[in-house]
Order: C-alpha cells, then structure tokens, then sequence
C-alpha cells in the first residue's frame, strides 16, 4: 500500500501550491478575466457604432449613376438637407426632409464637382467592388 500511497501524493502535489493560492485570494483570476472580456466586448461595440456612423455621415457613394449624380449636400439639421443634383447635365437643387423631398429650382450657373479625398476615393472604390462580386 506504501506505493499507492506514495503516487497518489506525488500526483496531488502540484495542486497544492495552486489551493494555496487560490485561497489566499478567491477569485481573483476569475474577476480579472471578466473585466478583461467585457471591456473587450466594448470596445468591439464602440467600434462598429462609430465605424457606422462615420459610413452614415460621411457616405462617398450616395448615389452614383450614370444618369443621376448628387453633386453638393448641405445638411440644414438632422435629417434635413439641400442637395444639388445632376439630371441630363442640368443641375437642380432639391429639399430632403424625413417626410417628403421637395423640388426647389433648377440652377443657372452649374456648380462644380468637388473632388473627393483620398479616404473617400478608397471607401467607395472598396465598397463598390463588394457590391458588384
């Protein structure tokens, strides 16, 4: 029985030194993990609502046709804005509300296009292969 003995001992020794620790400070490890998970968690959140917010305001590709083409946005509020479009290469200025969309005159003297940056350029470069596959 001595050796039965001898190698159950010997295969709860390295537990002993994990008890003692454990006991000193219950938990501790447990509500480590955790912390770090939910903060993780989020970030991970914060993240994609900000990510979806900046896609939201700063839209590269709000429509684009070959026909139809925004040319400026103004926003006058929350939802509401002025936006210049391009039919047939006449430039005509509209109101969007959530309610209704409103035409308010065509323009005499066209306004430019402005160009896009960079980022923008990217963005809906990438967000145009996506749709297209």
């Amino acid at each position: 029985m001595k050796p039965a003995r001898i190698a159950l001992l010997l295969s709860a020794a390295p537990t002993w030194g994990w008890a003692s620790t454990a006991a000193a400070t219950p938990g501790a490890g447990l509500n480590l993990n955790i912390v770090s998970m939910l903060l993780s968690l989020m970030l991970v959140v914060v993240t994609i609502l900000v990510l979806a917010f900046l896609l939201k305001r700063f839209n590269p590709n709000m429509a684009t046709s070959d026909d139809f083409k925004v040319v400026r946005t103004l926003a006058l509020g929350t939802k509401e804005r002025l936006l210049v479009v391009e039919i047939d290469n006449k430039q005509h200025l509209l109101g969007v509300t959530p309610q209704a969309i409103n035409y308010l005159y065509e323009l005499e003297n066209p306004l430019p296009e402005r160009e896009m940056t960079p980022l923008a350029k990217q963005l809906s470069h990438l967000l145009n292969t996506k749709n297209k596959t």
